[in-house]
Protein backbone atom coordinates (compact mmCIF):
# COMPACT_ATOMS: atom_id res chain seq x y z
CA UNK A 1 0.00 0.00 0.00
CA UNK A 2 3.43 2.24 -0.30
CA UNK A 3 2.75 5.34 -1.86
CA UNK A 4 4.75 7.03 -4.50
CA UNK A 5 4.55 10.32 -2.89
CA UNK A 6 7.03 13.45 -3.02
CA UNK A 7 8.35 15.44 -0.23
CA UNK A 8 6.12 18.11 -1.13
CA UNK A 9 2.56 18.56 1.04
CA UNK A 10 0.51 15.67 -0.61
CA UNK A 11 -2.73 16.78 -2.99
CA UNK A 12 -5.32 16.37 -0.66
CA UNK A 13 -8.25 15.06 -3.30
CA UNK A 14 -5.32 12.54 -3.70
CA UNK A 15 -5.05 11.47 -0.25
CA UNK A 16 -9.31 11.53 -0.18
CA UNK A 17 -9.45 8.91 -3.26
CA UNK A 18 -6.59 6.64 -2.56
CA UNK A 19 -7.60 6.16 1.10
CA UNK A 20 -11.43 6.71 1.08
CA UNK A 21 -12.00 2.97 2.03
CA UNK A 22 -9.87 3.18 5.12
CA UNK A 23 -11.47 6.06 6.72
CA UNK A 24 -13.56 5.62 9.94
CA UNK A 25 -14.58 7.71 12.84
CA UNK A 26 -13.39 5.88 16.05
CA UNK A 27 -14.81 8.94 17.78
CA UNK A 28 -14.04 11.58 20.42
CA UNK A 29 -11.52 11.15 23.05
CA UNK A 30 -12.63 13.46 26.05
CA UNK A 31 -10.14 11.95 28.22
CA UNK A 32 -6.46 10.52 28.56
CA UNK A 33 -6.90 7.08 29.77
CA UNK A 34 -9.61 7.14 26.86
CA UNK A 35 -6.48 7.03 24.08
CA UNK A 36 -6.04 3.60 22.72
CA UNK A 37 -3.42 1.52 23.53
CA UNK A 38 -0.29 1.57 20.85
CA UNK A 39 3.15 0.76 20.15
CA UNK A 40 4.61 3.88 19.63
CA UNK A 41 4.49 7.88 18.75
CA UNK A 42 4.59 8.24 14.75
CA UNK A 43 5.05 12.31 14.91
CA UNK A 44 6.41 12.87 18.02
CA UNK A 45 9.63 12.55 20.36
CA UNK A 46 13.37 13.12 19.38
CA UNK A 47 13.42 10.74 16.04
CA UNK A 48 10.07 11.16 14.70
CA UNK A 49 8.78 8.32 11.91
CA UNK A 50 6.68 11.47 10.37
CA UNK A 51 8.12 14.84 10.45
CA UNK A 52 4.97 17.22 11.55
CA UNK A 53 5.07 20.76 11.26
CA UNK A 54 5.99 21.94 14.65
CA UNK A 55 3.00 24.26 15.43
CA UNK A 56 0.40 21.64 14.64
CA UNK A 57 2.70 18.72 17.40
CA UNK A 58 -0.18 20.52 19.86
CA UNK A 59 -3.10 19.54 17.40
CA UNK A 60 -1.99 16.17 15.32
CA UNK A 61 -0.17 13.30 16.07
CA UNK A 62 -0.24 9.66 14.79
CA UNK A 63 -0.10 6.57 16.80
CA UNK A 64 1.24 3.08 15.59
CA UNK A 65 -0.56 0.29 16.80
CA UNK A 66 -0.50 -3.66 16.49
CA UNK A 67 -0.01 -5.07 13.21
CA UNK A 68 1.81 -2.13 11.42
CA UNK A 69 -1.89 -0.44 11.79
CA UNK A 70 -2.07 3.79 12.56
CA UNK A 71 -4.30 6.33 13.70
CA UNK A 72 -4.63 9.79 13.73
CA UNK A 73 -5.69 11.73 16.57
CA UNK A 74 -6.44 15.52 16.00
CA UNK A 75 -8.71 18.72 16.94
CA UNK A 76 -11.84 18.92 15.52
CA UNK A 77 -10.64 22.04 13.81
CA UNK A 78 -7.54 20.15 12.05
CA UNK A 79 -10.02 16.59 10.96
CA UNK A 80 -9.83 17.20 7.15
CA UNK A 81 -6.64 19.76 7.18
CA UNK A 82 -4.50 19.47 4.68
CA UNK A 83 -2.11 18.58 7.78
CA UNK A 84 -4.37 15.73 8.77
CA UNK A 85 -4.49 14.56 5.06
CA UNK A 86 -0.75 15.10 5.39
CA UNK A 87 -0.35 11.95 8.15
CA UNK A 88 -2.27 9.89 6.06
CA UNK A 89 -0.57 9.62 3.27
CA UNK A 90 2.80 9.59 4.91
CA UNK A 91 1.59 6.84 7.12
CA UNK A 92 0.89 4.95 4.36
CA UNK A 93 3.89 5.90 2.34
CA UNK A 94 5.90 3.92 5.53
CA UNK A 95 3.82 0.58 5.16
CA UNK A 96 1.56 1.20 7.14
CA UNK A 97 -2.44 0.69 7.85
CA UNK A 98 -4.54 3.10 8.18
CA UNK A 99 -7.44 1.99 10.53
CA UNK A 100 -9.12 5.16 11.41
CA UNK A 101 -8.87 8.50 13.30
CA UNK A 102 -10.10 10.02 16.53
CA UNK A 103 -10.81 13.74 17.77
CA UNK A 104 -9.60 14.81 20.86
CA UNK A 105 -9.89 18.21 22.93
CA UNK A 106 -6.57 19.81 22.55
CA UNK A 107 -5.80 20.38 26.56
CA UNK A 108 -6.40 16.48 26.52
CA UNK A 109 -4.25 15.64 23.35
CA UNK A 110 -1.15 18.28 24.67
CA UNK A 111 -1.17 16.30 27.96
CA UNK A 112 -0.80 12.83 26.31
CA UNK A 113 2.27 13.98 23.75
CA UNK A 114 3.92 15.69 26.70
CA UNK A 115 3.74 12.90 29.42
CA UNK A 116 3.60 9.81 27.09
CA UNK A 117 6.81 7.96 28.47
CA UNK A 118 7.96 7.30 25.02
CA UNK A 119 8.36 11.02 24.50
CA UNK A 120 9.12 12.06 27.85
CA UNK A 121 12.16 9.69 27.92
CA UNK A 122 13.83 11.40 24.81
CA UNK A 123 13.77 14.64 25.94
CA UNK A 124 16.82 16.57 27.14
CA UNK A 125 16.72 19.16 29.94
CA UNK A 126 16.05 22.35 27.07
CA UNK A 127 13.10 20.70 25.82
CA UNK A 128 11.61 19.68 29.33
CA UNK A 129 11.71 23.17 29.89
CA UNK A 130 10.04 24.01 26.94
CA UNK A 131 7.31 21.61 27.76
CA UNK A 132 6.93 23.04 31.28
CA UNK A 133 6.10 26.10 29.39
CA UNK A 134 3.82 24.75 26.84
CA UNK A 135 1.97 22.87 30.37
CA UNK A 136 1.65 26.48 32.55
CA UNK A 137 0.39 27.85 29.09
CA UNK A 138 -2.24 24.93 29.28
CA UNK A 139 -3.11 24.91 32.70
CA UNK A 140 -3.44 29.22 32.54
CA UNK A 141 -5.87 28.98 29.76
CA UNK A 142 -7.85 25.38 30.75
CA UNK A 143 -11.59 25.48 31.14
CA UNK A 144 -11.95 22.50 33.30
CA UNK A 145 -8.82 23.92 35.91
CA UNK A 146 -10.59 27.20 35.93
CA UNK A 147 -13.80 25.86 37.14
CA UNK A 148 -11.08 23.60 39.56
CA UNK A 149 -10.05 26.25 40.64
CA UNK A 150 -13.15 28.49 41.75
CA UNK A 151 -14.69 25.14 42.86
CA UNK A 152 -11.69 24.61 45.60
CA UNK A 153 -11.80 28.31 46.01
CA UNK A 154 -15.23 27.72 47.49
CA UNK A 155 -14.45 24.98 49.47
CA UNK A 156 -11.55 26.60 51.22
CA UNK A 157 -13.88 29.32 52.13
CA UNK A 158 -16.00 26.76 53.65
CA UNK A 159 -12.97 25.93 56.05
CA UNK A 160 -13.16 22.24 54.17
CA UNK A 161 -9.74 20.35 55.19
CA UNK A 162 -10.71 17.20 53.01
CA UNK A 163 -12.89 17.76 49.12
CA UNK A 164 -14.54 14.79 48.11
CA UNK A 165 -15.88 14.22 44.58
CA UNK A 166 -17.96 11.16 44.95
CA UNK A 167 -18.61 10.22 40.98
CA UNK A 168 -21.58 7.90 40.28
CA UNK A 169 -23.09 6.95 36.51
CA UNK A 170 -23.58 10.74 35.19
CA UNK A 171 -23.51 12.82 38.59
CA UNK A 172 -20.71 14.08 40.43
CA UNK A 173 -21.32 15.00 44.62
CA UNK A 174 -18.88 17.35 45.90
CA UNK A 175 -18.90 16.78 49.79
CA UNK A 176 -16.21 18.49 52.28
CA UNK A 177 -15.12 17.72 55.62
CA UNK A 178 -15.32 20.77 57.94
CA UNK A 179 -15.11 20.60 61.86
CA UNK A 180 -14.34 16.81 61.64
CA UNK A 181 -18.09 16.14 59.52
CA UNK A 182 -19.37 15.46 56.41
CA UNK A 183 -20.83 18.15 54.25
CA UNK A 184 -22.91 17.94 51.07
CA UNK A 185 -22.47 21.02 49.21
CA UNK A 186 -23.53 20.95 45.31
CA UNK A 187 -23.92 17.92 42.86
CA UNK A 188 -22.31 18.71 39.37
CA UNK A 189 -22.15 17.05 35.79
CA UNK A 190 -19.97 13.46 35.60
CA UNK A 191 -18.12 15.18 32.75
CA UNK A 192 -17.25 18.37 33.96
CA UNK A 193 -15.67 16.49 37.04
CA UNK A 194 -13.82 13.65 35.17
CA UNK A 195 -12.42 16.45 32.67
CA UNK A 196 -11.35 18.77 35.51
CA UNK A 197 -9.98 15.93 37.37
CA UNK A 198 -7.96 14.49 34.50
CA UNK A 199 -6.24 18.10 33.99
CA UNK A 200 -5.48 18.79 37.55
CA UNK A 201 -4.13 15.16 37.99
CA UNK A 202 -1.87 15.46 34.29
CA UNK A 203 -0.83 18.83 34.13
CA UNK A 204 -0.95 19.99 38.07
CA UNK A 205 0.28 17.29 39.73
CA UNK A 206 3.93 17.67 41.27
CA UNK A 207 5.69 14.72 39.23
CA UNK A 208 7.66 13.41 42.20
CA UNK A 209 4.49 12.77 44.01
CA UNK A 210 2.70 11.10 41.09
CA UNK A 211 1.76 7.46 41.37
CA UNK A 212 1.00 7.47 37.85
CA UNK A 213 1.73 9.59 34.99
CA UNK A 214 -1.68 10.44 33.57
CA UNK A 215 -5.26 10.49 35.10
CA UNK A 216 -7.09 6.85 34.96
CA UNK A 217 -10.61 6.64 36.64
CA UNK A 218 -9.99 3.21 36.43
CA UNK A 219 -6.63 2.81 39.42
CA UNK A 220 -5.38 3.88 42.57
CA UNK A 221 -3.81 7.01 42.23
CA UNK A 222 -2.24 9.76 44.69
CA UNK A 223 -0.62 12.93 43.97
CA UNK A 224 0.32 16.58 45.72
CA UNK A 225 -1.56 19.65 43.70
CA UNK A 226 0.05 23.04 44.07
CA UNK A 227 -2.47 25.72 43.91
CA UNK A 228 -2.57 29.19 44.79
CA UNK A 229 -5.51 30.91 45.78
CA UNK A 230 -6.87 34.20 46.93
CA UNK A 231 -2.25 35.05 46.86
CA UNK A 232 -2.35 32.05 49.27
CA UNK A 233 -0.20 28.56 48.57
CA UNK A 234 -2.59 25.12 48.88
CA UNK A 235 -1.00 21.28 48.57
CA UNK A 236 -4.06 19.47 47.61
CA UNK A 237 -3.12 15.89 48.79
CA UNK A 238 -4.94 13.98 46.54
CA UNK A 239 -6.19 10.02 46.31
CA UNK A 240 -8.10 8.70 43.83
CA UNK A 241 -10.02 5.13 43.67
CA UNK A 242 -12.96 3.48 41.45
CA UNK A 243 -15.92 2.85 42.73
CA UNK A 244 -19.12 0.58 41.94
CA UNK A 245 -20.84 3.21 39.43
CA UNK A 246 -17.65 5.22 39.54
CA UNK A 247 -15.12 6.51 41.44
CA UNK A 248 -14.40 8.95 44.44
CA UNK A 249 -11.72 11.73 44.65
CA UNK A 250 -10.56 12.80 48.16
CA UNK A 251 -8.31 16.03 48.70
CA UNK A 252 -6.37 17.21 52.01
CA UNK A 253 -6.45 20.62 52.18
CA UNK A 254 -2.82 21.92 53.07
CA UNK A 255 -1.98 25.62 53.51
CA UNK A 256 1.65 25.17 52.76
CA UNK A 257 2.97 29.26 52.89
CA UNK A 258 5.73 29.12 55.00
CA UNK A 259 5.07 31.82 57.35
CA UNK A 260 5.52 32.65 60.71
CA UNK A 261 2.11 32.86 62.21
CA UNK A 262 1.52 29.41 60.28
CA UNK A 263 4.04 28.09 62.49
CA UNK A 264 2.35 29.55 65.99
CA UNK A 265 -1.12 28.37 64.82
CA UNK A 266 0.64 24.73 65.35
CA UNK A 267 1.51 25.47 68.89
CA UNK A 268 0.28 22.14 70.40
CA UNK A 269 -1.98 24.09 73.18
CA UNK A 270 -4.22 25.79 70.62
CA UNK A 271 -4.13 21.93 68.64
CA UNK A 272 -6.16 21.56 72.02
CA UNK A 273 -3.61 19.81 74.35
CA UNK A 274 -3.62 20.18 77.91
CA UNK A 275 -0.93 22.47 79.55
CA UNK A 276 0.31 18.67 80.79
CA UNK A 277 0.21 16.99 77.57
CA UNK A 278 2.36 19.51 75.98
CA UNK A 279 4.74 19.41 78.83
CA UNK A 280 5.17 15.67 78.56
CA UNK A 281 5.49 15.92 75.03
CA UNK A 282 7.98 18.68 75.13
CA UNK A 283 10.19 16.71 78.21
CA UNK A 284 9.94 13.73 75.30
CA UNK A 285 11.25 16.08 72.62
CA UNK A 286 13.70 17.11 74.77
CA UNK A 287 15.76 14.30 75.08
CA UNK A 288 18.98 13.42 72.99
CA UNK A 289 17.58 10.27 71.29
CA UNK A 290 13.98 7.70 71.19
CA UNK A 291 11.42 8.00 69.37
CA UNK A 292 8.13 10.49 69.72
CA UNK A 293 5.40 7.41 67.53
CA UNK A 294 1.68 9.14 67.24
CA UNK A 295 -1.43 6.83 66.44
CA UNK A 296 -4.76 7.55 65.53
CA UNK A 297 -7.29 6.64 62.45
CA UNK A 298 -6.83 8.43 58.74
CA UNK A 299 -7.83 12.63 59.48
CA UNK A 300 -6.87 12.02 63.12
CA UNK A 301 -4.33 15.65 62.85
CA UNK A 302 -1.37 13.14 63.22
CA UNK A 303 1.01 15.19 60.76
CA UNK A 304 -0.27 18.33 62.25
CA UNK A 305 1.03 17.18 65.76
CA UNK A 306 4.29 15.78 64.45
CA UNK A 307 4.37 19.57 62.16
CA UNK A 308 3.85 21.32 65.75
CA UNK A 309 6.48 19.43 67.58
CA UNK A 310 9.15 19.92 64.52
CA UNK A 311 8.37 23.96 64.76
CA UNK A 312 9.25 23.66 68.19
CA UNK A 313 12.76 22.30 67.74
CA UNK A 314 13.13 24.46 64.27
CA UNK A 315 12.53 28.06 66.73
CA UNK A 316 16.04 26.69 68.52
CA UNK A 317 18.01 26.71 65.44
CA UNK A 318 20.36 24.77 67.10
CA UNK A 319 19.25 20.45 65.61
CA UNK A 320 19.77 19.73 62.04
CA UNK A 321 16.12 18.24 61.48
CA UNK A 322 15.17 16.55 58.35
CA UNK A 323 11.65 15.52 57.37
CA UNK A 324 10.98 12.40 54.65
CA UNK A 325 6.90 12.44 53.83
CA UNK A 326 4.82 11.29 51.01
CA UNK A 327 3.89 13.98 50.19
CA UNK A 328 5.27 17.10 52.37
CA UNK A 329 1.99 18.33 54.32
CA UNK A 330 3.57 21.40 55.99
CA UNK A 331 6.58 23.07 55.24
CA UNK A 332 8.00 24.52 58.50
CA UNK A 333 11.05 27.04 58.12
CA UNK A 334 14.38 25.92 59.82
CA UNK A 335 13.26 22.32 58.07
CA UNK A 336 14.89 20.08 55.32
CA UNK A 337 11.56 18.73 54.01
CA UNK A 338 12.11 15.37 51.18
CA UNK A 339 8.54 14.62 49.40
CA UNK A 340 8.87 11.64 47.80
CA UNK A 341 6.08 9.15 46.67
CA UNK A 342 6.23 5.59 47.89
CA UNK A 343 6.31 2.75 44.92
CA UNK A 344 3.33 1.06 43.99
CA UNK A 345 4.87 -2.19 43.79
CA UNK A 346 7.71 -4.38 45.64
CA UNK A 347 8.31 -1.54 48.64
CA UNK A 348 11.39 -3.92 49.73
CA UNK A 349 13.42 -2.46 46.42
CA UNK A 350 15.32 0.46 46.24
CA UNK A 351 15.08 0.86 43.15
CA UNK A 352 11.38 1.32 42.36
CA UNK A 353 10.72 2.72 46.37
CA UNK A 354 12.48 6.50 46.35
CA UNK A 355 11.06 6.67 49.86
CA UNK A 356 13.32 4.16 50.85
CA UNK A 357 16.23 5.36 49.37
CA UNK A 358 15.63 8.96 51.01
CA UNK A 359 15.16 6.93 54.18
CA UNK A 360 18.60 5.76 53.87
CA UNK A 361 20.10 8.93 52.82
CA UNK A 362 18.90 10.53 55.80
CA UNK A 363 21.25 8.40 58.04
CA UNK A 364 24.40 10.09 55.48
CA UNK A 365 23.06 13.58 55.99
CA UNK A 366 24.29 14.31 59.20
CA UNK A 367 20.66 14.72 61.37
CA UNK A 368 19.89 15.03 64.78
CA UNK A 369 16.37 15.05 64.59
CA UNK A 370 14.10 13.36 61.41
CA UNK A 371 10.13 13.39 60.99
CA UNK A 372 9.48 9.83 59.29
CA UNK A 373 5.95 10.40 57.58
CA UNK A 374 4.93 6.87 58.72
CA UNK A 375 6.48 3.57 59.50
CA UNK A 376 4.12 1.24 57.46
CA UNK A 377 6.43 -2.11 56.20
CA UNK A 378 9.60 -3.77 57.66
CA UNK A 379 11.96 -1.44 55.60
CA UNK A 380 10.42 1.73 57.10
CA UNK A 381 10.76 -0.13 60.69
CA UNK A 382 14.42 -0.89 60.04
CA UNK A 383 15.47 2.57 59.06
CA UNK A 384 13.97 4.08 62.01
CA UNK A 385 15.27 1.43 63.87
CA UNK A 386 18.75 2.09 63.05
CA UNK A 387 18.00 5.81 63.00
CA UNK A 388 17.60 5.87 67.31
CA UNK A 389 20.10 3.56 67.69
CA UNK A 390 22.49 5.39 66.08
CA UNK A 391 21.78 8.17 68.63
CA UNK A 392 19.02 10.27 66.33
CA UNK A 393 15.56 11.24 67.78
CA UNK A 394 12.58 10.53 65.50
CA UNK A 395 9.36 11.30 65.08
CA UNK A 396 6.60 9.31 63.31
CA UNK A 397 3.06 8.00 63.23
CA UNK A 398 1.69 4.26 63.30
CA UNK A 399 -1.24 3.09 62.49
CA UNK A 400 -2.71 1.38 65.98
CA UNK A 401 -5.84 1.71 67.47
CA UNK A 402 -4.50 3.04 71.32
CA UNK A 403 -1.18 4.18 72.48
CA UNK A 404 0.24 1.01 74.15
CA UNK A 405 -1.04 -0.62 70.52
CA UNK A 406 1.46 0.78 68.76
CA UNK A 407 3.76 -1.67 70.64
CA UNK A 408 1.79 -4.68 68.84
CA UNK A 409 1.70 -3.19 65.44
CA UNK A 410 5.80 -2.43 65.99
CA UNK A 411 6.47 -6.00 66.45
CA UNK A 412 3.12 -7.23 64.35
CA UNK A 413 4.74 -9.64 61.33
CA UNK A 414 3.83 -7.04 58.99
CA UNK A 415 6.38 -4.76 60.56
CA UNK A 416 8.55 -7.22 62.41
CA UNK A 417 10.65 -5.19 65.10
CA UNK A 418 11.30 -7.22 68.33
CA UNK A 419 10.50 -6.32 71.68
CA UNK A 420 13.23 -6.83 73.21
CA UNK A 421 14.68 -4.33 71.20
CA UNK A 422 12.15 -1.62 71.36
CA UNK A 423 10.87 -1.47 75.10
CA UNK A 424 14.11 0.33 76.32
CA UNK A 425 14.18 3.59 77.36
CA UNK A 426 16.05 4.84 75.04
CA UNK A 427 14.11 3.55 72.03
CA UNK A 428 10.61 4.74 72.83
CA UNK A 429 10.23 8.39 74.32
CA UNK A 430 6.92 8.74 74.03
CA UNK A 431 3.35 6.99 73.38
CA UNK A 432 0.80 9.14 71.54
CA UNK A 433 -2.64 7.80 70.27
CA UNK A 434 -5.11 11.16 69.01
CA UNK A 435 -8.73 11.40 67.97
CA UNK A 436 -10.23 14.75 66.55
CA UNK A 437 -13.56 16.43 67.93
CA UNK A 438 -15.97 18.92 66.95
CA UNK A 439 -15.60 22.04 68.73
CA UNK A 440 -18.66 23.60 70.28
CA UNK A 441 -19.52 27.00 68.47
CA UNK A 442 -19.14 29.67 71.24
CA UNK A 443 -21.88 31.96 69.68
CA UNK A 444 -24.43 29.61 69.95
CA UNK A 445 -23.80 26.95 72.33
CA UNK A 446 -26.27 25.65 74.95
CA UNK A 447 -26.06 24.69 78.34
CA UNK A 448 -26.80 20.90 78.66
CA UNK A 449 -29.03 21.06 81.32
CA UNK A 450 -31.34 23.13 78.66
CA UNK A 451 -31.30 20.14 76.20
CA UNK A 452 -30.14 17.09 77.96
CA UNK A 453 -32.96 15.24 80.08
CA UNK A 454 -31.41 14.25 83.97
CA UNK A 455 -31.55 11.17 83.12
CA UNK A 456 -28.67 11.38 80.13
CA UNK A 457 -26.79 13.66 82.10
CA UNK A 458 -26.79 11.44 85.41
CA UNK A 459 -24.47 8.93 83.09
CA UNK A 460 -21.72 11.48 83.11
CA UNK A 461 -22.24 12.61 86.77
CA UNK A 462 -22.28 9.38 88.26
CA UNK A 463 -19.69 7.34 85.84
CA UNK A 464 -17.01 10.71 85.63
CA UNK A 465 -18.27 12.69 88.65
CA UNK A 466 -18.65 15.71 85.70
CA UNK A 467 -20.04 19.06 86.90
CA UNK A 468 -22.96 19.12 84.30
CA UNK A 469 -23.58 22.89 84.81
CA UNK A 470 -19.97 23.22 83.35
CA UNK A 471 -20.99 21.38 79.78
CA UNK A 472 -22.38 22.19 77.22
CA UNK A 473 -24.51 21.40 73.42
CA UNK A 474 -24.10 22.34 70.64
CA UNK A 475 -26.90 24.06 69.13
CA UNK A 476 -29.44 22.18 66.80
CA UNK A 477 -29.39 24.30 63.67
CA UNK A 478 -25.75 26.28 64.18
CA UNK A 479 -26.02 30.10 63.34
CA UNK A 480 -24.33 32.10 61.22
CA UNK A 481 -20.54 32.03 62.50
CA UNK A 482 -20.40 28.59 62.25
CA UNK A 483 -22.79 27.91 59.15
CA UNK A 484 -22.03 29.92 56.17
CA UNK A 485 -23.94 30.40 52.96
CA UNK A 486 -23.70 27.33 50.52
CA UNK A 487 -23.08 24.60 53.24
CA UNK A 488 -25.76 21.95 54.05
CA UNK A 489 -26.90 21.99 57.53
CA UNK A 490 -26.26 18.81 59.60
CA UNK A 491 -29.52 16.49 59.02
CA UNK A 492 -28.81 15.00 62.40
CA UNK A 493 -28.49 18.30 64.49
CA UNK A 494 -26.20 19.58 66.70
CA UNK A 495 -24.99 21.61 63.84
CA UNK A 496 -23.17 24.48 66.03
CA UNK A 497 -19.65 23.34 65.78
CA UNK A 498 -17.12 25.27 64.61
CA UNK A 499 -12.99 23.71 64.21
CA UNK A 500 -12.07 20.87 65.71
CA UNK A 501 -10.15 19.94 69.13
CA UNK A 502 -8.02 17.09 69.90
CA UNK A 503 -8.17 14.22 72.13
CA UNK A 504 -5.45 12.31 73.10
CA UNK A 505 -3.30 9.71 74.57
CA UNK A 506 -0.05 10.28 75.96
CA UNK A 507 2.27 7.65 77.61
CA UNK A 508 5.74 8.22 78.96
CA UNK A 509 6.96 4.94 79.53
CA UNK A 510 8.49 4.03 82.84
CA UNK A 511 10.97 0.82 83.34
CA UNK A 512 8.06 -1.48 84.91
CA UNK A 513 5.57 -0.35 81.85
CA UNK A 514 8.26 -1.42 79.64
CA UNK A 515 8.89 -4.67 81.38
CA UNK A 516 5.49 -5.68 81.38
CA UNK A 517 5.03 -4.82 77.12
CA UNK A 518 8.80 -6.41 76.49
CA UNK A 519 7.35 -9.62 78.40
CA UNK A 520 4.25 -9.06 75.98
CA UNK A 521 1.78 -9.00 79.52
CA UNK A 522 -0.04 -6.11 77.04
CA UNK A 523 -3.32 -6.83 79.88
CA UNK A 524 -0.98 -5.87 82.92
CA UNK A 525 0.62 -3.13 80.98
CA UNK A 526 -2.51 -1.47 80.25
CA UNK A 527 -4.29 -2.21 84.06
CA UNK A 528 -0.73 -0.39 84.54
CA UNK A 529 -1.32 2.26 82.57
CA UNK A 530 -4.61 3.43 83.66
CA UNK A 531 -4.08 2.47 87.62
CA UNK A 532 -1.52 5.26 87.33
CA UNK A 533 -4.89 7.93 86.70
CA UNK A 534 -4.36 10.50 89.94
CA UNK A 535 -6.50 13.01 88.84
CA UNK A 536 -10.76 13.56 88.11
CA UNK A 537 -11.50 13.72 84.71
CA UNK A 538 -12.10 17.38 84.89
CA UNK A 539 -8.48 17.96 86.12
CA UNK A 540 -6.11 18.79 83.16
CA UNK A 541 -3.67 15.91 84.00
CA UNK A 542 -3.92 13.52 81.99
CA UNK A 543 -1.77 10.64 83.91
CA UNK A 544 -3.42 7.71 83.03
CA UNK A 545 -5.78 8.99 81.56
CA UNK A 546 -7.48 7.68 77.90
CA UNK A 547 -7.82 9.63 74.84
CA UNK A 548 -11.40 9.53 75.82
CA UNK A 549 -10.77 11.10 79.34
CA UNK A 550 -9.30 13.87 77.69
CA UNK A 551 -12.35 14.30 75.38
CA UNK A 552 -14.21 13.95 79.19
CA UNK A 553 -11.73 16.78 80.22
CA UNK A 554 -12.52 19.13 77.04
CA UNK A 555 -16.35 18.39 77.70
CA UNK A 556 -15.64 19.26 81.18
CA UNK A 557 -14.97 23.00 80.18
CA UNK A 558 -17.99 23.41 77.76
CA UNK A 559 -15.87 22.87 74.38
CA UNK A 560 -17.40 19.18 73.36
CA UNK A 561 -20.95 18.47 72.88
CA UNK A 562 -21.46 15.36 73.93
CA UNK A 563 -23.75 13.92 71.66
CA UNK A 564 -19.96 14.28 69.37
CA UNK A 565 -18.38 12.55 72.40
CA UNK A 566 -20.26 9.86 71.89
CA UNK A 567 -19.87 10.17 68.51
CA UNK A 568 -16.26 9.55 68.30
CA UNK A 569 -15.54 7.34 71.43
CA UNK A 570 -19.58 5.35 72.07
CA UNK A 571 -21.89 5.54 74.60
CA UNK A 572 -20.34 6.09 78.28
CA UNK A 573 -22.16 3.21 79.38
CA UNK A 574 -19.83 1.34 76.85
CA UNK A 575 -16.79 2.95 79.05
CA UNK A 576 -18.25 1.90 82.44
CA UNK A 577 -16.17 -1.08 83.12
CA UNK A 578 -12.54 0.56 82.82
CA UNK A 579 -14.32 3.92 84.94
CA UNK A 580 -15.66 1.69 87.61
CA UNK A 581 -12.33 -0.57 88.24
CA UNK A 582 -10.59 2.99 89.24
CA UNK A 583 -13.12 4.20 91.06
CA UNK A 584 -12.83 0.86 93.28
CA UNK A 585 -9.35 1.10 93.51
Amino acid sequence: MASDLSSGPPNEASAKKNSKSYFKNLGHLSLYHEYPAFKSMLTHGKNPVIVLNEAKKDSLLALELHDRKFVIISTQEEQGSSNWFYLVQQGIRFNYLFEGYYTSEMLTLKSFALNTKDNRNQQNKDQKKINSDVVQSIVDSSEPIEWFRAVIKMCIELNASDVHFEVRLDKAHLRIRRDGLMRDVKTYDETTVTQAMSAIYTLMAEERSRSEVAFNLNATQSALIPMTINRSSYGLRYQSHPAVSGYDVIMRVLKTDVRTDASESLALTKLGFTEWQSDTLNDALGTANGGIFIAGITGSGKTTTLSALMTQLARAGDRKIISIEDPVEYQIPGVSHLSVQRAAGNEKTDAVNPFASSMMAFLRMDPDVGMFGEIRDSLSAQIAYTAIQTGHKLMTTVHATSALGIISRLTSPQIGLKRSDICRPEFISSLVYQSLIPKNCEHCKIPATQAMTPAELLVYEALFYLDVNHVFVASENGCPHCLPPNLSKIKGGHAGVKGVTVAAEIIDPDLKLLEYLSNEQDLKAFEYWRNSQTSAFNNQNMTGKPAWGHALYQMSQGNVDPYHFEKVFGPPQKLKISANELSND
